[in-house]
């Protein structure tokens, strides 16, 4: 329910993106020649970036709630023996966690795309990345495997305090979308273009 909305988020922020039109266009010397500065450029794409995320965690917290006729999971069939009700607190939490994937990849993106532009930067930026973060996910596949009883553990601290595990996800996803921001603003300010 979550990997449909904010990978087309993924999609559109990062495969198709901005700097991409942008570079091939030669728009960024079009932007300079007009009365924009080099901060009003990197305002707009994060001001782009975080339109798209908006949108897509709008439509995570919606998919989540629609597709869950009962509102009733069983976690691990009978093995987890845990039941839960989704709440609009878990879909809350679900969407802060997904505002912090989005924001981790906004700041391994965007400052080397910032910094290199898109051809030279899209290896380092964009692909690394996306392939860490599936190596990461796999193996938490593989962890939750191996290690039920660890992954329980987990679900039931998650189910039990919602709000404070969502503030804290959306507390690193803010701050990592703010060092993003100002690490763009630094580099584009010093690139050659």
């Amino acid at each position: 329910m979550v990997i449909i909305p904010i990978g087309a988020y993924m999609g559109i922020a990062f495969s198709m993106n901005a700097f991409a039109v942008e570079e091939k266009g030669k728009l960024d010397h079009l932007y300079l020649s007009l009365p924009l500065s080099r901060s009003n450029i990197v305002r707009g794409r994060f001001a782009f970036a975080i339109f798209l995320l908006v949108v897509a965690l709008v439509v995570c917290g919606l998919t989540i709630a629609l597709t869950s006729p009962s509102l009733d999971f069983w976690l691990f069939g009978n093995v987890g023996g845990m039941s839960f009700k989704l709440q609009p607190k878990m879909i809350a939490l679900i969407c802060c966690l997904g505002f912090a994937f989005g924001s981790f990849m906004n700041l391994s993106m965007y400052p080397i795309m910032f910094k290199m532009g898109y051809e030279k930067g899209k290896v380092f930026g964009f692909i690394i990345p996306a392939f860490v973060s599936a190596a990461l996910f796999g193996s938490l596949g593989v962890l939750m495997g191996s290690r039920m009883e660890l992954i329980f553990g987990w679900l039931v601290y998650l189910a039990d305090n919602p709000v404070f595990v969502g503030a804290i996800m959306l507390g690193i996803g803010a701050a990592m979308f703010l060092v993003s921001y100002f690490v763009s603003q630094w580099f584009y300010s010093r690139r050659n273009l």
